[in-house]
Order: C-alpha cells, then sequence, then structure tokens
C-alpha cells in the first residue's frame, strides 16, 4: 500500500474530473471532507478504544475504512469523467 502518494494523486484525478471554471468549488469540498475526516477519525477510534477497551480494535477498523474507499474508488470510471468534464467547460 502507498498511502502516502494517494493525497497527490486524489488531487490530480479531482483536478482532470471537474471542469475548469468549477475547480475552486471541488477543492474547497475536498478540503471539507478531509478536515471533517481528521476530526470524525480519531473521535470514533477513541469510542471504539473505550466501547471495547483495547486498542487494537480501533487499529482493525481502519481495515474497514480504507476497504470501504477502495471498493468506492472502484466505481470511479476515469476516461468517462475526464470527457466529461472537457464538454461541461465548453
Amino acid at each position: 500500500m502507498a498511502i502516502g502518494s494517494s493525497q497527490a494523486n486524489s488531487r490530480t484525478m479531482l483536478s482532470l474530473l471537474t471542469p475548469r471554471d468549477r475547480q475552486a468549488e471541488f477543492f474547497g469540498f475536498y478540503t471539507l471532507t478531509g478536515r471533517l475526516s481528521s476530526i470524525i477519525g480519531p473521535i470514533l477510534y477513541g469510542w471504539i478504544a473505550h466501547q471495547t477497551g483495547d486498542i487494537r480494535y480501533s487499529v482493525l477498523s481502519l481495515i474497514f475504512f480504507f476497504v470501504i474507499g477502495w471498493i468506492l474508488l472502484q466505481s470511479v470510471q476515469l476516461q468517462e469523467g475526464i470527457e466529461q468534464a472537457k464538454v461541461n467547460e465548453e
């Protein structure tokens, strides 16, 4: 897994999938969701550790989120999205 490169890859993918005249709007939403996840993630991690009494279950819960993210990414049709973004620019 190359988690470190996911930030750069996601920004590149977002810029390819959005029309140029709306990129600021989409990047703002991207930043908002990133900040929300940095709040919700530790709260959920701590809640799981508190409920189970074992921090290992919190670490295991991360696998769930990676799998859900991977499944969601499988549904992205990149080439079709790039073409649609170009059409929306015109």
